[in-house]
C-alpha cells in the first residue's frame, strides 16, 4: 500500500514562456517485508491552458528516510525540476552523494 502526499505545487513559465502547473509529491510505500517504509518522489505536469492533461514521473525508492527523501524533494521544488529530468537528475544526485560518502 502506498500513500500519496501534494507537498507543494508551483507555476513557472518554461523556456517558450508557456505557464506550467508542478505538483510535487512525496509517496509513501509499505514494504512487505520490513516495518520501515520506503519512499519515492513524484512529479506531476499541467500546462495552464490544458489542466486536465498531465505528464507525471516517479522515482524508485530513494530512501528509506522521510527526513532524506523530503530534503532531496525540496532540492527539486527549489530548481523546478519537471517530470522529464525528473530521474536524471535525482540519479546524478544520489551518484553525487554516495561519492561523498566514500
Amino acid at each position: 500500500m502506498q500513500k500519496e502526499y501534494l507537498i507543494e505545487t508551483r507555476a513557472v513559465a518554461d523556456e517558450k514562456g508557456t505557464l506550467l502547473n508542478l505538483k510535487y509529491y512525496l509517496i509513501e510505500e509499505e514494504q512487505a517485508c520490513s516495518p520501515l517504509p520506503l519512499y519515492r518522489i513524484c512529479i506531476k505536469k499541467a500546462l495552464s491552458g490544458n489542466p486536465e492533461v498531465e505528464e507525471t514521473e516517479s522515482t524508485p525508492p530513494v530512501s528509506d528516510s522521510e527526513s532524506r527523501a523530503r530534503s532531496l524533494l525540496s532540492r527539486l521544488i527549489q530548481n523546478a525540476v519537471t517530470p522529464v529530468c525528473l530521474l536524471e537528475i535525482v540519479d546524478d544526485i544520489m551518484t553525487q552523494e554516495s561519492g561523498q560518502a566514500s
